[in-house]
């Protein structure tokens, strides 16, 4: 069978920035497209964050786009959809706004009882779209960061630098009954190039938000361990080191505590993703989500909506804790012309998640 391959979105949340970490698994076309929604609500003040979008599919049309006809089979953003998010015990606890094409936010914090019920639902189109109801989650851990610099063969690369986040968890002190998993992203102060000029007009503030390892799936199950409140120790994040290192730069590490259905869910990712060596890979099958079409339950729709109480903590390295050599790909070389500058080196905009704005967190520490 002839395989065309689509790009799956599968979007977690972050609760600081507008970053979405991304895991993609390459799919046959289906003879019609298929919804992904994927998002994560937990009890912190937000933005809490829907992505929609739409897969590829043997009738797409093309699209028309800067001028021209574009056909792909990347997955394109859903507009204009009513994004509410209910709770079985207070209704509707507030419609999200779409702030970038097929990107929905919530602002606000709306769990404050233990043990509230809540769901998401879509209309698009005249269809109604809901998850499954989740019940938030009344207990989590606590971690301890810490970083350690290190070399690697990482594939051809036989003496890799890389940064290796892990984390000291006091886990709940209860005996079982409880789901964790962890996502951590990044942010950066990322130096362009200093041109000499009249003025000594430095280049504006550059702080770029990614991922350091979209394809890690850290999880606990709470009923297979005895020790309520006792220690675990894991690796949650591996970075290879890079001009992103020669100034400030942080890893936030989020703890969720997650639902059964929840954890289920992203154990048959994981399984997925080691299984096959790599996320680019075809899967045996799709991972079935927990969305559905209120009037079509033979509907397909991808992705997952997920309820979690949470904890963030973060670390940061400077240009002092890196004991290794880091080209400074950016630096200044007179007569050098501005075009043989990598774009990175230019304009802060070419990063997909970059601002000019330190995040309020950023000198807390």
């Amino acid at each position: 069978m002839n395989r065309k391959f689509l790009g799956l979105w599968i979007f977690i949340l972050l609760g600081f920035n507008s970053c979405v970490d991304q895991i993609s698994f390459p799919l046959e076309k289906a003879p019609k497209e298929r919804l992904i929604v994927s998002g994560l609500f937990t009890d912190l003040e937000g933005p809490h964050t829907v992505f929609l979008s739409q897969t590829t599919s043997q009738a797409r049309e093309p699209l028309f786009s800067g001028g021209f006809f574009t056909l792909n089979d990347k997955p394109r953003p859903v507009r204009n959809a009513r994004v509410l998010l209910l709770s079985t015990s207070a209704g509707i606890g507030g419609q999200f706004q779409e702030v970038r094409p097929g990107e929905y936010e919530l602002r606000g914090k709306f769990a404050q009882e233990d043990g509230m019920e809540f769901f998401l639902q879509i209309e698009i189109e005249g269809k109604i779209y809901r998850s499954e109801i989740q019940k938030m989650p009344t207990v989590i851990g606590s971690d301890s960061l810490s970083f350690s610099l290190e070399r690697a063969r990482l594939k051809d690369n036989p003496d890799a630098a890389q940064v290796v986040i892990r984390t000291e968890t006091t886990l709940p002190n209860q005996v079982g009954g409880y789901y964790l998993r962890w996502m951590v992203d990044e942010a950066y102060f990322w130096d362009l190039t200093f041109f000499p000029n009249p003025f000594n007009t430095p280049p504006p503030n550059c702080i770029v938000f990614d991922f350091p390892d979209p394809e890690r799936i850290t999880l606990v199950n709470g009923n297979l361990l005895n020790r309520p409140g006792g220690k675990s120790n894991l690796v949650v994040a591996q970075r290879l080191v890079d001009q992103s290192f020669l100034s400030r730069h942080y890893f936030n590490v989020q703890q969720l505590s997650i639902t059964q259905e929840s954890y289920e869910y992203w154990r048959k990712v994981r399984e997925v993703v080691n299984n096959t060596g790599s996320v680019f890979d075809s899967p045996p099958a799709a991972v079935r989500g927990n969305v559905f079409n209120v009037e079509d339950s033979e509907e397909v729709v991808l992705g997952y909506f997920e309820v979690a109480k949470s904890k963030v903590k973060r670390i940061y390295t400077t240009r002092a804790d890196i004991p290794f050599f880091i080209e400074k790909v950016c630096e200044y070389i007179p007569g050098k012309s501005s075009q043989l500058y990598k774009p990175t080196c230019l304009s802060c905009n070419v990063f997909p998640n970059s601002t000019s704005a330190y995040p309020d967190w950023w000198f807390e520490d």
